[in-house]
């Protein structure tokens, strides 16, 4: 394994605060409302995270 990508290996995900998110051009205009309401001001979220928030409220029960 060359050093570059035990590099690219190790770096962790970055993260993204939920402002950073909402004003995101990744995500639809419903998918910022959810994110709005679910995601917590105080903390960062990487977008694995950010999509399974997304994925778990559209499945849930209504």
């Amino acid at each position: 394994m060359s050093t570059k990508e035990s590099k690219a290996q190790t770096q962790p995900e970055p993260r993204y605060t939920k402002e950073q998110l909402v004003e995101a051009k990744r995500f639809t205009t419903s998918e910022k409302d959810i994110l709005t309401g679910l995601l917590s001001p105080d903390k960062t979220y990487t977008l694995d995270e950010v999509a399974a928030v997304i994925k778990s409220f559209k499945e849930r029960k209504v």
